[in-house]
């Protein structure tokens, strides 16, 4: 921008080998459609969220107290209660307070401009790396505090230039202002070391990080979920339930609420709810698979049968699911059907063929058939793709 001798064919020659790695990686790697917006956002609400949005950006950035995964800034009213009122003012406020945070970055990047080029070229990035997580464009969340990872970078280097620039040069201003930035600055900095390091704790085990999210206000339906998984993984099937009904309550067509209740429903040998669970699940796109996986679960438990086809229809529902498609091979195998389960093994790797684990129990299937010599080479390719392969007991 300053039109340094070289700086310009440097700058893009960079720029285009960045590009063109990033292309390599990204337009090489398997590709799976991401699921439809159950509630597109209309275009006369999105000015509206993603001025509340600068908001919890600039709130969350100045002061990082209330810190959890699911954030929204989405008025959801639930009638005329006292809380349902006081939380579509509470946005209301917001929508102003982000419509004056708007206001003073603007003001800040004209008045840059012309005079000082470094801040105007760093407010103009963050501009161009804030615009498509704003919440003009609809994506799969009203805002999320890692969206602003890049576009902070560069606002919180134009400040630092600014506040340098300040410091060292302090003409025009008034020695109480220039005093009063030096001094809240380092405190502000030691108020970030301290947050973070307190905040370091809750990474203890799963149940503590979900359970001091839920607690500092983050109790979305999610959390409930993750929650919930913990749980179920502990034994604790009356907890799960209820963190599920709580996750249901919040968000009543939840996918994975749904299927995990029918997970604790099997488990408890409650085969009626199952049941009825599972044909709910089966009619949502997002866990339809692994729905028909449990039903097939369930119709072994309650009878002793193994469902094939019920296992085949789920390994063909949905984006391929290679958990799915491991346990339909491996009952292939099991009822004694080797030669389909290898070529369901070698269908799979046609388009999958990155997976060790994937290789590794073909391997397997092919020394079960006798097939020595296609085992040992299905297992040299399970460890070229494994660097770690070869520290594991060798199953041929």
């Amino acid at each position: 921008l300053r039109r340094v001798r070289g700086m310009v064919g440097a700058s893009t020659v960079t720029a285009l080998a960045v590009g063109l790695i990033y292309a390599s990686l990204r337009f090489s790697a398997e590709h799976v459609a991401p699921p439809l917006a159950r509630h597109p956002m209309p275009l006369l609400v999105r000015p509206v969220l993603a001025a509340r949005a600068v908001a919890e950006y600039a709130c969350l950035i100045a002061f990082p107290w209330h810190l959890y995964m699911d954030r929204d800034v989405e008025t959801h009213p639930t009638g005329f209660s006292d809380s349902s009122i006081t939380g579509a003012a509470q946005r209301e406020l917001q929508t102003i307070a982000g419509v004056l945070v708007l206001a003073i970055l603007v003001y800040w990047l004209i008045r840059s401009r012309k005079r000082d080029l470094a801040v105007f070229v760093c407010l103009v990035l963050a501009a161009i790396a804030y615009l498509p997580c704003s919440g003009l464009v609809g994506l799969n969340a009203t805002v999320a505090e890692h969206w602003m990872y890049l576009p902070s970078s560069f606002l919180f280097l134009a400040a630092a230039i600014a506040l340098t620039k300040l410091l060292r040069d302090p003409r025009g201003r008034s020695r109480f202002f220039v005093r009063g930035v030096a001094a809240i600055v380092p405190i502000w900095i030691l108020f970030l070391g301290a947050r973070t390091y307190l905040r370091t704790f809750d990474w203890r085990d799963q149940r503590t990080f979900f359970e001091h999210t839920i607690a500092a206000g983050g109790d979305s339906a999610r959390m409930h979920i993750n929650l919930a998984g913990v749980e179920l993984n502990d034994g604790h099937f009356k907890e799960a339930k209820d963190q599920l009904q709580e996750a249901l309550r919040k968000a009543p067509d939840e996918p994975l609420a749904v299927l995990n209740l029918a997970t604790v429903a099997i488990k408890e040998n409650d085969f009626r709810r199952a049941h009825e669970l599972l044909a709910r699940a089966i009619e949502i796109p997002a866990v339809s698979a692994e729905a028909r996986e449990l039903t097939a679960v369930l119709a072994n438990k309650e009878t002793g049968a193994v469902d094939l086809m019920g296992l085949r229809l789920a390994s063909r529902t949905g984006a391929p699911n290679w958990s799915i498609e491991k346990r339909y091979i491996k009952v292939l195998a099991e009822s004694g059907q080797v030669d389909c389960a290898i070529a369901e093994t070698q269908a799979c790797l046609k388009t999958q063929w990155y997976r060790a684990e994937s290789w590794q129990l073909l391997s397997q299937l092919l020394a079960s058939a006798g097939r020595k010599q296609d085992a040992v080479r299905a297992y040299a390719q399970a460890e070229a793709l494994d660097v770690h392969l070869g520290d594991r007991p060798k199953v041929l």
